[in-house]
């Protein structure tokens, strides 16, 4: 085991913070640049907020024993304040999730059937750091579509948190 519960919790946390930064950074948007197609693993901003928010949504799903067999589905008409709204319940249980983790669940096996049908299984730490790190791995993709876009991301590293006194 790589993780304690506690260090499982404190990766969470950072990653409220961390997208909650991330919004932050998006407010000056208009629609059309969080519309705009600029490229990359997804189409603009906006898809990737989706896909983030649907990836936790489908996680926090399977933590509970669920197999969605897709993600959530969402317009193009939704708004920043819609995507902050949306994503309040999904880190709210991954909180809850989180805090009842003990060192022997850890361990456990996480198994679920993906979208293509086939039955997986991974340690329920790794379930839990690949959500973490997959929210990190797009915020920075995230960074670089709102400077392509000439606006300026708000730091979301590590040490930010702890400079900002490591906020739940």
């Amino acid at each position: 085991m790589l993780y304690t519960p506690e260090g499982i919790a404190t990766l969470y946390a950072y990653g409220r913070w961390a997208h909650g930064k991330m919004l932050e950074s998006l407010e000056p948007l208009s629609a059309e640049e969080l519309t705009r197609k600029l490229g990359g693993s997804f189409a603009s901003v906006h898809a990737t907020l989706t896909h983030v928010y649907g990836a936790e949504w489908v996680w926090l799903e399977r933590w509970h024993g669920g197999s969605p067999r897709a993600l959530p589905s969402s317009t193009d008409d939704w708004t920043l304040a819609d995507f902050r709204e949306k994503w309040r319940p999904v880190e709210e249980g991954h909180r809850a999730f989180v805090a009842a983790v003990t060192p022997e669940r850890l361990t456990t096996p996480l198994t679920y059937v993906n979208f293509a049908g086939q039955t997986l299984s991974y340690p329920l730490e790794g379930a839990l750091v690949h959500v973490a790190n997959h929210g990190t791995y797009h915020r920075g993709q995230i960074a670089t579509l709102l400077r392509q876009l000439g606006h300026q991301p708000i730091s979301t590293d590590y040490v930010r948190y702890l400079d900002a006194g490591s906020p739940a």
